[in-house]
């Protein structure tokens, strides 16, 4: 092979590599204006990866630190486990010469050690947060002690935020509100804060679990980059490339779940129950909270879409103390209802958010 083909196919192999693994620069080159960037993509694309080694290359070379959070206090806690060993990949520690201890939510990088005693031990002398790990869960803890209210005194700070796996996998127990949870550790780490703050959710799959999504009011039905301004969001929902069908071809999920979309990253919605059927008349109104945002109106032909004001006779609420005539009966109703598929829905986004909200009751016998 002459000098030149080598070159060639050395410059295809740096190509393929570039576009096997995800890179960042597609969604932060054109996204000055967003705050919030969502990444959507099988596992081992590269998502976690990217993000870590953006968040590290700006810790080392701006000093900026970063917040890593996690839906549960057992999944953060394996990311601080062992010098947070889970928390920044192995090359990563050695690209950028990391010395990692923890101490409590907090991931330190050592600057410098003492000299080895006789024993081999040394003494850690010098040391600087390079990031934090927090569950959304448990944001309850949480409150009056994360916020520094000078962290953004000094021009060259900012918040690097990433939220892994927002979505709940297949069979996980359903015991929180994830958006409601998310929103409040948001707010206990940067308040009232609008600039200079960048907060990556990661995402595997889009077809069980689609709370965040249902929050930004848009679910992506094809590959490609979105960009919701008015949201300051950015989705980057990530199309498999061949070299990452071909990595992952052969392996134990492709022989014994090829269809999984926590693999595939495709998606199969089903919209059997979403119509765009004139409505003339609200007949009833469902609360699951008391706010608002949980509220839904019947309209004729049993169709339902978000609560707007309408007045209705009959309001059913599904829980007690809602200040509403709780029944156990009209709950079992609805929730029957809905699992015989007799609820109609005015666009996705509703049918999805009723699913949620419905998911998340406790059905009293």
């Amino acid at each position: 092979m002459s000098a030149f083909s080598k070159a060639v196919a050395a410059h295809k192999t740096a190509v393929q590599r570039e576009y096997e693994w995800y890179n960042l620069r597609p969604i932060l080159g054109h996204a000055n204006w967003a705050m919030f960037y969502l990444l959507l993509g099988g596992r081992e694309a590269g998502k976690s990866y990217s993000v870590t080694n953006f968040f590290v290359d700006q810790y080392k070379n701006k000093g900026i630190p970063f917040t890593w959070l996690r839906l549960t206090e057992a999944a953060s806690r394996k990311l601080l486990q062992n010098n947070a060993e889970k928390l920044v990949d192995p090359d990563l520690r050695r690209k950028y010469n990391l010395d990692l201890v923890t101490s409590g939510n907090n991931v330190y990088e050592v600057t410098k050690r003492s000299e080895p005693d006789i024993n081999g031990k040394t003494k850690i002398l010098e040391k600087k947060l390079m990031a934090r790990v927090y569950a959304i869960s448990t944001f309850y803890n949480d409150k009056g002690s994360i916020f520094d209210k000078d962290f953004l005194n000094d021009p060259n700070m900012r918040y690097n935020i990433a939220i892994d796996e927002f979505q709940r996998e297949e069979g996980e127990k359903n015991t929180f509100d994830i958006v409601y949870s998310l929103v409040n550790q948001l707010e206990n780490l940067v308040r009232s804060t609008k600039q200079r703050t960048k907060i990556f959710f990661l995402g595997n799959t889009l077809e069980e679990s689609s709370d965040i999504l249902c929050a930004f009011n848009f679910i992506p039905e094809t590959w490609g980059i979105y960009k919701l301004k008015k949201k300051r969001a950015v989705i980057h929902f990530i199309e498999p490339t061949e070299a990452y069908k071909q990595r992952r071809k052969g392996t134990i999920a492709d022989i014994l779940l090829p269809t999984a979309s926590t693999f595939t990253n495709a998606i199969k919605t089903d919209d059997t129950l979403i119509t765009k059927r004139r409505l003339k008349e609200p007949t009833a109104i469902i609360k699951f909270k008391k706010d608002q945002s949980t509220w839904y109106t019947i309209w004729d032909s049993n169709i339902i879409r978000k609560y707007n004001g309408e007045k209705c006779k009959h309001i059913y609420a599904m829980r007690p103390y809602l200040d509403e005539t709780f029944s156990i009966d009209i709950q079992k109703n609805i929730i029957t209802l809905f699992d015989t598929r007799s609820f109609l829905f005015s666009n996705l986004i509703t049918f999805k958010n009723f699913q949620k909200d419905l998911s998340l009751l406790k059905p009293r016998q």
